[in-house]
């Protein structure tokens, strides 16, 4: 059984995206994997101490992404951007952790989603991470999303269903030895 690890970006509970991260991680569970999350909410500040100076959930923050076979993140636009906690739980990790592992990004904005996205997107491939494209981009959540638990528009559904298929094949071509792992 492969293992997912689902990080939400936006770290208000109730957001669009923790829904979004909660529906992509039941697909996933109906295909057989084993979803959890790490609430990034919980790390401190990067700011260049030695890392036995962190406290522990760093290490834990680390090791759950050295578990996971993939990696979901759900990522709001702020201005244009990544938001500053994600940003700052990604500087954390680095190749042991994400190095060769598939990923699948999931942008959720009010406005323009892409942005965010694109960061995450970057960020992850710049320490090594395999991207599963197509990422999800739900820009104007309001009217896509709707406030339920599930997308409003259909056209987000089956962009999630086609992300899914792709990170789980990634995923498994992993574990087989055929996808190159740094």
């Amino acid at each position: 059984m492969v293992q997912i690890l689902g990080i939400n970006g936006a770290i208000r509970r109730g957001s669009t995206a923790e829904r979004a991260l909660a529906f992509v991680s039941r697909r996933l569970e109906a295909e057989g994997a084993r979803c959890s999350t790490f609430d990034i909410g919980q790390l401190p500040l990067l700011d260049g101490r030695p890392p036995e100076a962190y406290p522990p959930t760093v290490g834990e923050w680390q090791a759950a992404c050295r578990a996971a076979d993939g990696l979901v993140v759900a990522v709001p636009s702020y201005h244009g951007a990544i938001p500053g906690g994600l940003k700052n739980a990604l500087d954390f990790i680095d190749a042991p952790e994400a190095a060769g592992k598939p990923f699948m990004v999931i942008a959720v904005a009010g406005g323009d989603a892409e942005p965010g996205g694109t960061d995450v997107t970057r960020v992850l491939r710049h320490i090594g991470g395999i991207a599963g494209v197509p990422d999800v981009v739900i820009s104007r959540a309001g009217e896509r999303w709707g406030r339920g638990d599930a997308p409003a528009d259909p056209e987000v559904s089956e962009a999630i269903e086609r992300a899914v298929a792709v990170l789980l094949r990634l995923v498994r071509l992993r574990a087989e030895g055929r996808l190159w792992v740094p």
